[in-house]
């Protein structure tokens, strides 16, 4: 008798739920710094943190007022993403949560490294692009500088770690068709579900609403590009990089129906869009 077979499904929804767990919860890290430094938080969402605009950072050492006008989130994203990589290629575990970490690091790492690079190299909006405002226009050059080949570094990195652990699933390693089931799985159909929710999202939130941006979906597309090592690693794993001559191979991709996960990412989602995506007012 054929069973039904969802991997692709189940890591899709792997995916989705390390997004939700990381974006939402990176800006939460930035409502963490607010609190900690007694900066005034207005509205708390799933894309933003408004805080007050009477806030003194001169006052504060340059470390800290890097930190507190925005830095915390991606330099907390990066170090989780380091450790992550160790605790998935040194430590023991099922296939379900070996997914879920690779897409949770994969998470970590985009925004993480992906905000260093794109603060770096085009300076621009958010996090970083803050922070540059309270510093001299010769130290912006240096710290752009540094993040960028930081950031680029990081992010090319990425997309080879996440070929490399497509080999944990991968059984016969010069069959195509296999090495792009698993990278599908694992990389690409997450990209494009977190991306297309992410817009979403965007087009319902506070930012949005408020009129940031001009209210541009273009803007927010813009942003996934952070996010484009999931992409390669697609591309890596399929046909761009060599395979290992040996297999790595440890277990299939979870074809068996995940009826939990299922669950509790869809819960979350709905509470990411319906919820933390319009806002909640602190102040």
């Amino acid at each position: 008798m054929n069973r039904k077979d969802f991997s692709l499904l189940n890591c899709t929804m792997s995916g989705m739920l390390a997004f939700v767990l990381s974006v939402p919860v990176h800006e939460f890290i930035h409502f963490l710094t607010d609190i900690i430094y007694d900066h005034e938080v207005i509205w708390f969402s799933a894309v933003a943190v408004l805080s007050s605009d009477d806030y003194d950072f001169m006052a504060l050492s340059p470390f800290h007022r890097a930190m507190a006008a925005g830095g915390s989130a991606s330099v907390i994203n990066a170090l989780v993403a380091i450790l992550l990589f160790f605790v998935i290629i040194k430590i023991q575990m099922g296939p379900g949560l070996r997914v879920f970490l690779i897409q949770y690091y994969a998470m970590q790492m985009c925004l993480g490294f992906g905000y260093f690079m794109v603060n770096g190299l085009f300076g621009a909006f958010g996090d970083w692009g803050n922070v540059f405002e309270l510093f001299p226009d010769s130290t912006v050059a240096i710290m752009r500088i540094v993040l960028g080949i930081l950031g680029s570094t990081g992010i090319v990195f990425t997309m080879f770690a996440l070929n490399y652990m497509s080999y944990y699933f991968i059984k016969h390693v010069d069959d195509r068709k296999e090495r792009f089931h698993v990278a599908l799985g694992l990389h690409l159909l997450p990209f494009i579900a977190s991306s297309v929710f992410a817009v979403i999202v965007d087009m319902n939130s506070i930012l949005m609403r408020e009129g940031y941006f001009d209210a541009n979906p273009f803007f927010s597309i813009a942003v996934r590009f952070m996010f484009i090592p999931l992409f390669w690693g697609f591309m890596f794993t399929w046909v761009m990089v060599k395979h290992p001559k040996e297999s790595r191979f440890r277990y299939k991709l979870p074809s068996e129906p995940r009826y939990v996960l299922w669950g509790v990412t869809i819960i979350l989602l709905l509470v990411d869009l319906f919820v933390l995506a319009p806002g909640i007012r602190i102040s």
